[in-house]
């Protein structure tokens, strides 16, 4: 199985917000084969809101200095490729994400933008796990308390998980899949 844990900064809440951060990493049956952080600086007339900024710790100006979002997607699907047969309909990664309505929509967003709609070349949309569901469900069920809120810093402290740097893309992954492995040890119960 193939599993890329994905998390995105952004500038913003909106479908013209733009992705300035993509980290994650791969794992291929159970091995973590590699680690990315991919970061860009906003598209052209992009939505930029400085409670974002604020909440995302980047100042506009850093970002500017950023690579382009042309290049950083291809500094993505060079990564994906490595993993990934983007012509056979049956090796694609599943993503694996802490929101993952939020990360796929800006992840889509930003394929769009840049006229490449061949996202579905590396994910497969008809499989997903989004870890804020499934600690919904859990405390639905009543094996996970409810906690004031489901936020990844939140469950970070309940799972006693380490997060060091809330809303850096990379150190919030690193948290996620500490997070998600803790829940599938509670579904395997």
């Amino acid at each position: 199985m193939k599993l890329l844990y994905l998390d995105t900064e952004t500038t913003g809440l909106t479908d013209n917000s733009a992705i300035v951060q993509i980290a994650g990493a791969i794992e291929i049956d159970g091995e973590i084969v590699e680690w990315f952080n991919v970061r860009c600086r906003p598209h052209l007339g992009a939505e930029i809101s400085q409670s974002a900024l604020d909440t995302i710790g980047f100042q506009i100006e850093d970002l500017n200095k950023e690579q382009s979002p042309e290049d950083a997607l291809k500094e993505l699907e060079t990564i994906f490729l490595k993993y990934v047969d983007k012509y056979d309909k049956n090796d694609k990664f599943i993503m694996v994400c802490h929101n993952y309505p939020f990360d796929f929509r800006m992840l889509f967003n930003f394929y769009n933008r840049l006229n490449n709609k061949f996202l579905g070349s590396f994910i497969n949309y008809k499989l997903n796990v989004c870890t804020l569901n499934l600690v919904k469900t859990l405390q639905v069920i009543e094996v996970l308390p409810i906690l004031e809120n489901n936020k990844l810093e939140t469950l970070c402290k309940h799972f006693d998980v380490s997060l060091e740097n809330a809303h850096d893309a990379l150190e919030d992954i690193k948290a996620t899949i500490i997070v998600y492995k803790k829940i599938t040890e509670l579904l395997k119960k």
